[in-house]
């Protein structure tokens, strides 16, 4: 080193020191606080069992034809496969951050030609470039660290929104076939009752034809027969619109849907109901499994670590540099020490000595903090709020089975007899067609009753968190494959 390069060295140690001085006297604004979640309380009704909630929850209700449906939306949905690209675009994110924290390389080569102007000879300079340059950031103040932690934190956030879609995604393909299969119900509970009024029009037009029963005992019974008819094509269309949602969740057009779902347009099947108790967990286990909650924790994690480095701006970053340099002409010279050249050295900016803006953005860091401090709250509340109306929701529609086969058996009984009171001609035809139409009340509220209740424990189950990691969804996929 050359006595006329030390004063260089030593007036940049000067002004780095000061820097460093000067940043040590900014005040630095306390970070804000992640509250815990609130607690659950005695609300929480865990339901008749408080195991954990199994992965695959569609397959408690035995049916293979809804697991079937489930793992084919899984498997081919393009909304899980955006999820996919999201995820793979928050990874990407995250290698970017981390090559932040590790030296970086560059290069830059460049060849140029030249005449002279006014030369009168005809000689063209040609000359070559190159720099090589690397450069490390050294992460004094935890900037740096600070970036990579908030893209560990989007990329846990992406990987959760992605479970929330399969959470969905299965919820609503068990969904469709649930009122594929309730539609079915009704439809064929309005058939056979159309079927049996139909018969009983026969009856009373016969009993016309013999002076037994009036013109207004047929009539009555035409309209009940005629309104029958007219609900059967509501069932109708309510089935073909499931089985075009299940084309749809399965990536098929309705037009030319799945095997599995023209299957199931030609072969109608039960109601499927859940062969075993609702298996719940605690409220603890709701707010470590529902993807919306982990989302909003994930969202805090970055926003405190966007705010630690937008407080670490505060302070000077230092970067070290070096730089080869060279450069060749056509003199016929090969290179020699005086074409190659280097420079190496610490370099040192800060914001200061005004940082207003900097401190604006820690108030637009710290806001933004608290604004997901308070979403993340709100989001744990409207979580249990949902979970307790779900399963709460599924314990009274449960209740009602009973009463209500109760009720259709005793339907069925009163239909019976006021046929055959009124055959032997006890009683005019109004009790038959008021039996009748308690008949169909019976069997179709039971229906509806058993579809519900099938439809309530979907829900139940989505708003218990359904699949429970990442991991177990990915694993899951990988099987299908």
């Amino acid at each position: 080193m050359t006595e006329r390069m030390v004063p260089r060295y030593a007036r940049l140690s000067g002004a780095a020191a000061l820097a460093l001085i000067m940043a040590g006297c900014a005040s630095v604004p306390e970070r804000p606080a992640a509250e815990a979640p609130p607690a659950a309380g005695d609300a929480f009704r865990a339901g008749a069992s408080a195991e954990a909630v199994s992965a695959d929850w569609w397959t408690g209700f035995n049916d293979p034809v809804l697991a079937g449906l489930v793992d084919a939306s899984l498997e081919a949905s393009p909304a899980l496969r955006a999820a996919d690209f999201s995820v793979a675009e928050a990874e990407a994110a995250l290698r970017l951050a981390l090559i932040g924290a590790s030296p970086t390389a560059s290069s830059r080569a460049g060849i140029t030609a030249a005449r002279l102007t006014g030369s009168t000879a005809d000689r063209i300079n040609v000359s070559a470039t190159g720099t090589l340059a690397a450069s490390w950031e050294f992460d004094a103040f935890g900037r740096i660290a600070a970036l990579v932690e908030a893209a560990r934190f989007d990329t846990a956030a992406s990987r959760e929104l992605r479970r929330d879609i399969a959470v969905t995604l299965a919820s609503e393909t068990a969904l469709a076939y649930i009122n594929l299969r309730g539609a079915e119900a009704r439809l064929e509970v309005g058939r056979r009752n159309a079927e049996t009024q139909m018969e009983g029009l026969e009856l009373v037009r016969t009993l016309v034809d013999n002076g037994r029963a009036t013109q207004l005992d047929l009539e009555q019974a035409e309209t009940q027969y005629r309104t029958t008819l007219a609900s059967l094509p509501v069932y109708e269309a309510d089935r073909e619109a499931a089985i075009s949602r299940l084309a749809a969740l399965t990536a098929a057009p309705a037009s030319a849907a799945d095997p599995l779902v023209q299957q199931l347009a030609a072969t109608p099947g039960l109601i499927p109901s859940l062969s075993a108790p609702l298996s719940a967990g605690t409220p603890e286990e709701l707010l470590r499994r529902r993807p919306d909650i982990r989302i909003a924790e994930a969202q805090i994690g970055a926003a405190l670590a966007l705010g630690d480095a937008a407080r670490a701006d505060l302070f000077p970053r230092i970067t070290l540099n070096a730089n080869l340099l060279g450069l060749v002409r056509n003199t016929g010279v090969a290179l020699s020490d005086e074409s190659i050249g280097f420079d190496f050295g610490p370099a040192i900016s800060w914001a200061g000595p005004d940082l207003r803006g900097v401190y604006a953005g820690i108030d637009v860091a710290d806001a933004r903090t608290g604004r997901v401090i308070a979403n993340y709250q709100s989001t744990v509340l409207d979580a249990l709020a949902d979970a307790e109306t779900a399963l709460t929701n599924l314990a009274s529609e449960a209740r009602r089975t009973t009463d209500l086969e109760a009720a259709l058996a005793s339907a069925r009984r009163a239909h019976d007899l006021a046929r055959l009171r009124y055959q032997e001609g006890l009683d005019s035809y109004l009790n038959v067609l008021d039996a009748q139409r308690s008949l169909l009340d019976a069997e179709d509220r039971l229906a509806v009753n058993r579809a519900e209740t099938a439809r309530r424990a979907v829900r139940a189950y989505r708003s218990l968190g359904g699949i429970w990691t990442d991991e177990e969804l990915a694993a899951f996929r990988a099987g299908l494959g």
